[in-house]
């Protein structure tokens, strides 16, 4: 690099601090420019967080991606980037970067790809169509960057990328803060025991099982939930946990600021995601190193992450009674999550802390870029 600090037009979510967008993107893009990375690379920031929570209608969303798309090219003619990142959701989200990253491409500079959703792995498989434009949106990038296996795997054998072109960057939301919480817990073995949600109040996020299953551990177990989270499933749910008589053990929290997530977690002793689709959820790697026990479903990048029995336990999907099952023995046995939590605690230390990560981002984006202007380079001389 010649000393120069690699010039990095990052697309992402950007919100203001107490702004009320949340997710697993906003806390992975806050984290990582919070860590040394800001500091080695000279950043150009584009905010792609949708304009509310739950996302506004398709057609306001159309117009929000044109105008971003008009503020991308001028970013990026302004100030010539040595680089693109590009964080993807899922959906339109994809075509919108997949876009980006073609511009970008056919500008000569290359573009990181960092999908955080894991629908769009199973619904490549059920369509053939979704597979083809799955593959016209994420071919625009040089590289796809990986939570874990399950993406790896889907990127070389489904979108058609070389091995090499794609790197397993496991999530890097096991913040200090987080991390101290961890180091500090011991097990709490009196009841009730403290269950926590964290995520969006959609069928697909398992709200319902998860509030089945909890209807038939009322009467026999006792515990408290706690749903952090909104989306369009939450007056769905409001009904059941009314109509099931769950209103004195649950409780729904909304959205909530980073401190006061900190506090539920720390107030907490499980926590239960049972996903029907997921990357590798921002949730489970900020509840490991809090070292609390995970009950997740065995999806996306969770089964690379967690080892059933042994750092967490894993459930089926769409299944409320083996959530039921597993939620019992978490419940019942205070030794066993004890060992859960140590086990998950371990491993967010080891893997998913946010400077390891953007050191390895780092190393990537500067290799990548030395290829890039080499093959430049080359091509002139022919």
């Amino acid at each position: 690099m010649n000393g120069a600090l690699p010039r990095v037009l990052f697309v992402g979510a950007f919100p203001a601090p107490n702004s009320p967008i949340f997710g697993g993107m906003v806390t992975s893009c806050r984290a990582l420019l919070a860590s040394t990375f800001s500091k080695r690379v000279q950043l150009e920031l584009l905010d792609s967080t949708q304009l509310s929570n739950p996302p506004p209608a398709l057609p306001v969303r159309i117009v929000l991606a044109a105008r971003r798309l008009v503020r991308f090219i001028h970013a990026f003619e302004a100030r010539k980037p040595d680089v693109v990142l590009l964080f993807v959701a899922v959906g339109a989200s994809i075509v919108e970067k997949g876009v980006m990253a073609r511009y970008a491409r056919l500008r000569g500079v290359p573009t990181f790809m960092f999908p955080r959703g894991g629908s769009i792995i199973d619904a490549c498989r059920a369509s053939r169509f979704t597979r083809a434009w799955a593959r016209v949106a994420f071919r625009g990038a040089a590289k796809i960057v990986c939570q874990g296996q399950a993406w790896r795997r889907f990127a070389i054998d489904t979108l058609g990328f070389a091995s090499t072109d794609v790197v397993v960057i496991r999530n890097w939301t096991a913040t200090r803060e987080l991390l101290e919480v961890g180091a500090r817990r011991e097990t709490r073995r009196e009841l009730p025991v403290r269950l926590v949600f964290v995520g969006w109040l959609e069928r697909e996020k398992g709200i319902f099982e998860l509030i089945d299953a909890c209807r038939q551990l009322h009467s026999n177990r006792k515990f408290t939930l706690d749903i952090v989270g909104d989306g369009h499933a939450s007056r769905e749910a409001h009904v059941l946990v009314t109509r099931y008589g769950l209103t004195e053990v649950v409780r729904f929290r909304g959205w909530l600021q980073m401190p006061e997530l900190t506090q539920t977690l720390i107030d907490a002793d499980v926590l239960v995601l049972p996903s029907w689709a997921e990357g590798l959820p921002n949730a489970v790697v900020e509840a490991m190193a809090a070292r609390l026990a995970v009950v997740a479903t065995g999806v996306g990048a969770i089964p690379d992450v967690i080892t059933d029995h042994r750092s967490g336990l894993l459930v089926t999907p769409q299944d409320s009674e083996s959530l039921r099952v597993a939620v019992a023995e978490v419940i019942d046995d205070s030794t066993l999550r004890e060992r859960l939590a140590g086990e998950a605690y371990k491993i967010a230390i080891r893997d998913f802390g946010v400077e390891g990560a953007a050191d390895r981002l780092l190393l990537e984006i500067e290799n990548t870029i030395a290829s890039a202007r080499t093959t430049r380079a080359f091509g002139r001389g022919q």
